[in-house]
């Protein structure tokens, strides 16, 4: 975690917005702001697949009906609205700076998982559920031939 001349803590963190390529932003390290990125009352979850990484995201944001973001099989979830990933240290119980490592595992799961142009969270719901059904097979698959 970095340090500003005031003092504030800053965290660099993943920012992913439904229908954009994720970016690196960094944040203070408060509340508010963690508020203000996913638009409402934050959920954390532990990001699938990517070591000390959690994800955080729009409590409500289904039942304020936000956009697909990215599937969760693990979850058998999907993320809506805008969310983000930040490191975090199990000793301390805090967050911290999320690694250049973690970027690209994270990028990588969400590229896998994102919700393909022209289906609708909402509308499309049993079609996109079976298509990262199958994704997240092939990508086990994958994994197994590694």
């Amino acid at each position: 975690m970095s340090k500003e001349n005031n003092e504030k803590k800053v965290l660099k963190i993943l920012v992913k917005e439904p229908d954009k390529e994720p970016y690196v932003k960094e944040i203070e390290h408060s509340l508010e702001a963690m508020q203000e990125i996913v638009g409402g009352f934050i959920e954390c979850v532990e990001m699938p697949g990517v070591k000390g990484v959690d994800l955080y995201v729009n409590e409500e944001g289904k039942l304020d009906r936000l956009k697909g973001n990215f599937w969760l099989p693990e979850y058998q979830d999907c993320v809506v609205g805008t969310c983000y990933m930040v490191g975090y240290e199990p000793e301390e119980g805090e967050s911290i700076d999320i690694t250049d490592r973690q970027i690209k595992e994270c990028e990588k799961y969400i590229k896998a998982y994102e919700i393909p142009k022209g289906l609708d969270l909402y509308n499309d719901f049993y079609i996109l559920e079976a298509y990262m059904k199958n994704q997240f097979k092939k990508m086990q698959k994958k994994k197994m031939e590694m």
